[in-house]
């Protein structure tokens, strides 16, 4: 039954025509995949899952043989115009499919067959408007693990929409238009991270050279053992128990440096601990296998490590060290921090500061260094200008999803 609404917040003026509530059941049929992990192939139909809804990629996928294809679809079938939801695990993400579909799907997600009463494109964006998700949480199995909600509670959801198919149209248009810029703002910011890499591998293996400010060639690089560049420092300090002390931790895949948080000297349990200062490199010596090192930034000048870390500054007539954080991103440098770290277990390796130390290193000038380190720190601020209109885009779009529905 339709119930009459109030009108959204926020709504294109030239539209007056009310507002109408409806089960889901009334607007869609509501499906679930398959219930049996398919066995994959090398080559057939795509299977979608999840992850292809949660991350808005599907050209990446597993493939199921076409005849257990064809005996899906007797059952149910995707097509242009269907929209998908996450049901278990995540659920709430949607996915209006816009382009010609042959592919099946698993359980875990929700398949909306629209039934000509309300406009497809705007009922997938109308799914993950605030009202609708926050009906969908209230229906959620929250004590089930991964959390998940049935079919038939999604079905009982209500979805709001104006009566007037050309509003829907437009409400849908506008905020396709918004997602399609969200889209090119994050091929956009894929671009830069792949013109980074490629940049970085034809740079570091010396395929590409600068040349200094003159037009004249840098001079040949030399090698140089790691011991003769770093300096392994070890600025100890005497704690205090009643004095505040911020500690720090170095994330995996060279995610950085990080705080830890602020303790009282009483409450961090070991005591031999370090001082360390804006641009000193730190090592995980149990992390670094998978890429905990970085720099110190300025906000972190101060805050102390335990001997867990290894701390270290450069040569400053050999080494600029915002160059060697980016070189050690590279292969060369992963598989010394792989072999020289013992262990048993890949969570349970020690990285041998001193065999590490001995490895020989091909390095450029200082100058030389200096340019290729500008060069890539323009292409991460340009990737980061892009990565930041992504956020604003999004949050712009999370604005209309709360105003724009009721």
């Amino acid at each position: 039954m339709n119930r009459q609404l109030s009108s959204p917040k926020l709504r294109f003026r030239e539209f007056k025509q009310g507002y109408e509530s409806s089960p889901i059941s009334s607007l869609a049929k509501v499906y679930d995949g398959t219930h049996q992990t398919p066995k994959y192939v090398n080559q057939g139909v795509p299977f979608y899952s999840v992850e292809h809804v949660t991350r808005n990629e599907f050209t990446k996928t597993k493939y199921i043989a076409e005849e257990v294809f064809q005996k899906e679809s007797k059952r149910v079938s995707l097509e242009q115009g269907d929209i998908l939801m996450s049901r278990i695990g995540d659920v709430g993400t949607v996915k209006y499919i816009d382009w010609e579909v042959r592919a099946s799907f698993y359980v875990s997600l929700a398949l909306f067959k629209g039934k000509g009463g309300i406009n497809a494109s705007y009922l997938a964006h109308n799914l993950s408007a605030v009202p609708f998700q926050r009906e969908l949480w209230s229906r959620m199995i929250h004590v089930a693990f991964p959390k998940k909600i049935n079919l038939g509670e999604i079905s009982l959801c209500n979805a709001s929409y104006p009566s007037d198919k050309k509003e829907q149209q437009k409400i849908a248009d506008f905020l396709t238009a918004v997602d399609r810029k969200i889209s090119q703002l994050t091929e956009k910011h894929r671009l830069f991270k792949e013109y980074k890499k490629g940049s970085m591998q034809q740079l570091f293996s010396k395929r590409i050279r600068f040349k200094d400010d003159d037009g004249k060639a840098f001079i040949d690089w030399k090698e140089y053992p790691l011991k003769d560049i770093l300096i392994l420092q070890s600025d100890s300090l005497k704690m205090k128990d009643d004095k505040t002390y911020e500690l720090i931790t170095v994330k995996r895949r060279f995610g950085g440096v990080v705080s830890r948080g602020n303790y009282l000297g009483k409450d961090v349990l070991v005591k031999n601990q370090f001082t360390i200062h804006e641009n000193e490199f730190v090592i995980s010596k149990r992390q670094i296998v998978h890429g905990a090192c970085g720099l110190v930034p300025a906000e972190l000048e101060g805050s102390i490590v335990s001997n867990e870390y290894n701390v270290f500054r450069p040569k400053p007539d050999l080494l600029d060290i915002d160059y060697f954080n980016r070189f050690t991103t590279t292969p060369f440098m992963r598989r010394s921090f792989f072999i020289n770290s013992d262990g048993v277990h890949i969570e349970k390796l020690l990285f041998k500061t001193q065999g590490w130390l001995k490895t020989k290193v091909q390095l450029p000038s200082l100058e030389e260094q200096l340019k290729i380190a500008q060069f890539l720190q323009s292409i991460d601020n340009k990737a980061d200008a892009v990565a930041e209109q992504v956020e604003q885009t999004k949050l712009f779009k999370k604005g209309l999803l709360q105003q724009m529905f009721v």
